[in-house]
């Protein structure tokens, strides 16, 4: 099992909003890992929608992903693709 991590910006002008956060749970459902999101000193499960939306993740807000599991690569490519792209998905 992989554990990866990296840190990212925002890039989305209307930050991460529901279909954002939907499309993160997808994400970690469709490679079968464990996704989480730290913003300052509090992480989060990535694929609870509540929880990512909870961070009020803003545009140009910096963010860690830890990603866990067999396609970890895979998963935090896509992860990381969706929350710097500054268009909706």
């Amino acid at each position: 099992m992989s554990d990866l991590c990296q840190w990212l910006v925002v890039g989305n002008k209307r930050g991460v909003h529901g279909r954002v956060a939907t499309r993160l749970a997808e994400i970690a459902s469709d490679y079968a890992v464990q996704v989480r999101i730290r913003r300052g000193e509090q992480w989060v499960d990535g694929s609870s929608i509540l929880d990512v939306l909870a961070l009020a993740l803003v545009e140009g807000t910096e963010i860690q992903l830890a990603v866990a599991g067999e396609r970890a690569g895979e998963a935090l490519a896509a992860a990381t693709s969706l929350l710097a792209a500054q268009d909706d998905p």
